[in-house]
């Protein structure tokens, strides 16, 4: 017979949604998770953690380089009145230390550095994330020597 969703209490659902929870959280170590440490008693595991840590770090240094060599800043623009006539130009400004720096920019390159520094922040953003992974894995890892099981890190 089958079963009717209408019929059955919201209490069951809610069982079984923390039942999967606490199935996903088990690779998580929490002072309450007193069943059995996966990344702790798995070599399988906790070789993939490092080696997902490795893999993010690598990308992280590639992030950085690629950052490294774009332009920071932001692109203004000025207006100047001559003669009853409006002129435009556009500067480059970024900081150096405490000290603001604008550096002119011709007409023709201004589209190309805001391209550049939309990907700029774009890689900014992806290395933001990179380490919070890289924080996250060190700690599962770390968590792991902690406990008495050093050999798995």
């Amino acid at each position: 017979m089958p079963l009717k969703f209408n019929k059955l209490p919201f209490a069951y659902f809610t069982a079984i949604a923390l039942t999967r929870i606490k199935a996903l959280a088990i690779f998580h170590h929490t002072k309450h998770n007193n069943g059995v440490k996966v990344v702790e008693k798995d070599k399988v595991i906790s070789g993939m953690l490092r080696d997902e840590l490795k893999r993010c770090q690598e990308m992280l240094d590639s992030l950085d380089k690629s950052v490294s060599e774009l332009p920071k800043g932001s692109i203004s623009e000025r207006k100047k009145c001559y003669k009853n006539k409006v002129y435009s130009y556009y500067y480059l400004k970024y900081r150096e230390g405490e000290k603001v720096i604008s550096k002119h920019v011709s007409n023709r390159e201004v589209q190309e550095i805001l391209k550049k520094l939309a990907m700029r922040k774009k890689y900014e953003k992806e290395m933001q994330s990179y380490e919070k992974k890289i924080a996250y894995l060190n700690k599962i890892l770390r968590a792991g020597k902690r406990r008495g099981h050093g050999n798995i890190a």
